[in-house]
């Protein structure tokens, strides 16, 4: 395995530092037999989106922590699902993990994957809007597998206000396609915001309908859980999908002064279950020796029912699985899994810069509650 680190001297340290490309981003994904490979995800950008100046960089070898990589990480011939090499392919893993949980009646699911390219995320020119619009897209075409069978599918907006930007780019129909309508999470009333203004006797629109089949629900914040939850009742035995909402990030929120308390984690959180999971990671450490600073990065991938995978970019335009587990593990042990299979774990300048670096746990108080969680479906 060839890895090649690119440096560039700064005031009193080197830097690693990684090119990206122009207009077209390339993205990781992976095939058959555990590796990944970096293809060019078709997607419309303007210039002004996706321009990167690319910063001159001397190579640097990195002979002896490349070797160590070579040596620890393997390819493992699982057979669990790959991820997905396309967005389209994304939304189609999505649909049958959610099928084949459907089937086993689970009810409360969450679905999560980048909805752009990494480094548009990354990128500070991106805002909210672009990546709701680019959610909003996502969801009508994994939606469609539902409503294609004759099932009604409702999608859950925040609030009025997210549904009405929806229906501008739904050509003001409430009913984007057969079967298919845009909802919020509380009741309130139908058309447009002009429409609700200036006419007389609006018909009211109900977040949870009898002839509903199932329910998506999308851009919601931490401070719209507990509305959530409260549509989640209303729906019964009906499914609902918690789509790319990034529910990682909101149980951080929990507990603090303006957010609801973290109980909403042990008693409905809980019960959500990872049925298409894709997160994107990336971490840096110093070494005693150049280049420094090694920068590497991976993922967190599961697929219902396979197991979850840890995969590790090997920097060479590949992904190796290093690592599967049956159940969830913390972020932080997805970090020490890569790190060890770097070979980066025996280079840490000393046991105390190694414990401030990691801290006493590497587990969020989410991942340490179990005692007080209702369900442990989330881990699974």
């Amino acid at each position: 395995m060839n890895l090649g680190f690119c440096s560039s001297v700064g005031s009193s340290a080197l830097r690693v530092r990684r090119a990206r490309t122009g207009a077209s981003q390339r993205e990781q994904i992976l095939v058959p037999g555990g590796q990944l490979r970096r293809c060019r995800l078709e997607m419309q950008e303007s210039p002004s989106e996706t321009e990167a100046k690319v910063e001159d960089a001397a190579d640097v070898k990195a002979d002896e922590t490349a070797s160590k990589v070579s040596e620890n990480v393997g390819n493992d011939t699982n057979e669990d699902e790959p991820p997905p090499s396309t967005f389209y392919q994304a939304v189609t893993q999505a649909q049958e993990a959610t099928e084949k949980a459907l089937e086993k009646g689970f009810r409360l699911l969450e679905v999560e994957f980048p909805p752009l390219p990494q480094s548009m995320l990354d990128s500070a020119a991106i805002g909210t809007y672009t990546v709701v619009d680019a959610n909003y897209k996502l969801v009508l075409d994994y939606a469609k597998r539902w409503a294609d069978q004759g099932k009604r599918v409702a999608i859950a907006f925040p609030d009025a206000a997210e549904k009405d930007r929806a229906l501008e780019n739904s050509n003001e129909q409430e009913e984007p396609y057969p079967n298919i309508r845009l909802s919020t999470l509380q009741d309130g009333f139908k058309g447009t915001f002009l429409d609700r203004l200036l006419t007389s006797g609006v018909e009211q629109d109900l977040s949870v309908r009898e002839d509903d089949d199932m329910f998506v629900v999308m851009s919601a914040s931490c401070q719209e859980l507990p509305q959530v939850e409260k549509l989640c009742i209303k729906a019964g035995e009906r499914p609902v999908i918690f789509f790319n909402l990034k529910l990682d990030t909101l149980r951080g929120d929990l507990g603090l002064p303006a957010f609801p308390p973290k109980d909403l984690q042990y008693r409905f959180l809980s019960s959500i279950l990872p049925v298409y999971y894709l997160r994107q990671r990336s971490y840096s450490k110093t070494v005693p020796q150049p280049p420094y600073v090694v920068n590497y990065s991976g993922a967190l991938y599961r697929a219902f029912p396979g197991k979850y995978q840890v995969l590790l970019d090997t920097s060479d335009g590949k992904f190796t699985r290093v690592e599967t587990r049956e159940e969830r593990p913390a972020l932080g042990e997805v970090r020490d899994v890569m790190t060890k299979a770097m070979g980066l774990e025996a280079v840490t300048p000393a046991p105390l810069m190694g414990f401030l670096r990691k801290g006493a746990t590497s587990r969020t108080w989410w991942e340490v509650d179990s005692d007080k969680e209702e369900s442990n479906i989330w881990r699974t």
